[in-house]
């Protein structure tokens, strides 16, 4: 695909370009891996990153109207509690409805498939206290490489990232410098939605560091 010069990467891309400010440095401990920031000697843990860019990429197809996000509480009876007349939980539910049939290119796209394909389009159930304890989103289905594959295709596609000579896929630090003000403003804009929309966020990355987490796998 050639690319086009002109196009701005999405949020996904511009959040993993700033993944320094989404992470915390360093190698996940049970996977013994960790992701490079492009051109920079850099390594941050590559499961919260994923999970924190999934998390971002939900919110901004909901800004663009292409889903809708739902979290409410919800009471209902305790299942765990078998003597009548019953006791009665609290817990919190994170549904998403009316998403797009059309999905976009890229890590955006591929969410929102898996968004559809929830059951009764349940995303996560919580308790309480927050703690994440059933999710329609199945363990490890974008486990690390895969957000950071379908990010590097997009970027390669877009013209910031090139092909070498020997077919390796390199950054190209002179064109992913003049992304620097996108880059802040999303990263900004992230940093934003966690302090408006605290719970929501915490919930969606609650719910894509599960799906991130491979099955044999942590950190």
């Amino acid at each position: 695909m050639q690319s086009d010069p002109s196009r701005v990467p999405s949020v996904a891309c511009l959040l993993y370009l700033a993944a320094d400010r989404l992470a915390p440095r360093g190698m996940s401990a049970n996977m013994l891996k960790a992701t490079k920031i492009p051109c920079r000697p850099v390594w941050v843990r590559p499961i919260q990153l994923s999970a924190t860019i999934a998390a971002a990429t939900f919110l901004s197809l909901r800004d663009a109207s292409s889903l809708k996000l739902h979290l409410q509480d919800v009471t209902s009876k305790d299942p765990t509690y078998k003597m009548p007349p019953g006791r009665l939980r609290t817990h919190t539910t994170l549904t998403v409805t009316e998403a797009d049939t059309i999905p976009p290119e890229g890590l955006a796209g591929e969410l929102l498939a898996i968004a559809r394909d929830a059951p009764n389009g349940l995303l996560g159930d919580f308790q309480a206290n927050g703690r994440l304890v059933a999710a329609g989103v199945p363990q490890g289905v974008f486990a690390y490489p895969f957000v950071r594959n379908l990010i590097r295709t997009e970027l390669l596609d877009a013209g910031y990232y090139r092909r070498s000579q020997r077919f390796r896929v390199q950054p190209d630090c002179e064109r992913i410098a003049t992304l620097e003000q996108a880059r802040t403003a999303t990263v900004r804009w992230w940093e934003h939605r966690q302090a408006t929309e605290a719970r929501l966020c915490a919930a969606l990355v609650a719910v894509c560091r599960r799906a991130s987490t491979p099955i044999t796998g942590g950190g």
